[in-house]
């Protein structure tokens, strides 16, 4: 295992670590936000999003040798069917993946079952890809996409304005929770 591996690894368990003692591991937290009683599972994804969008844009910017970010095309009916499978999926299983990892690791059987149906449904993909692609991928197919380039502006301070913006969310959402609260 190289060096690059054993950070993503240790980053990983760290990360699923903090997860877990959020009370991430759980599907009953993804469910309350999914019925719009709880915003912590939004809230960590958007400062997730942020902080992550800032990272990659200071690496590309400071660091272009080190950063090998992929940007993939945007097959706009293969995200609109993918997000619909996944929000469903999110829904019955009451995790995302990232969550039911946590849930399997942490020893919760709901976790291993969503963690099993993920799999079956990446399989169940793999099988049906060739027939799906004229249908979802081909038609609207937009190319490699990203914000900064759309808009002419560079990567940094777009990323900055969109995480500003997703910060701005973040507290909204805590006084729309304090205010349920009060």
């Amino acid at each position: 295992m190289d060096k690059t591996q054993l950070l993503g690894l240790l980053t990983g368990v760290l990360f699923g670590f903090a997860l877990h003692r959020a009370g991430f591991s759980r599907c009953g937290l993804v469910m309350r936000g999914l019925a719009f009683r709880d915003f912590t599972m939004l809230k960590v994804m958007l400062t997730a999003i942020a902080v992550g969008m800032v990272g990659a844009a200071a690496l590309a910017t400071f660091a272009p040798d080190v950063a090998h970010l992929k940007v993939k095309s945007l097959y706009v009916w293969g995200v609109l069917a993918g997000g619909l499978v996944f929000g469903v999926g999110m829904a019955i299983a009451g995790y995302c993946p990232g969550t039911a990892l946590v849930g399997l690791g942490s020893g919760v059987r709901d976790g291993l079952l969503a963690v099993a149906g993920g799999l079956l449904g990446a399989f169940a993909f793999i099988l049906a890809y060739p027939a799906l692609e004229p249908i979802l991928i081909q038609p609207l197919d937009l190319g490699k996409l990203t914000l900064h380039e759309t808009l002419r502006l560079p990567y940094l301070p777009t990323a900055l304005a969109v995480a500003a913006m997703l910060g701005g969310i973040v507290v909204w959402l805590n006084r729309l929770e304090a205010k349920a609260r009060a």
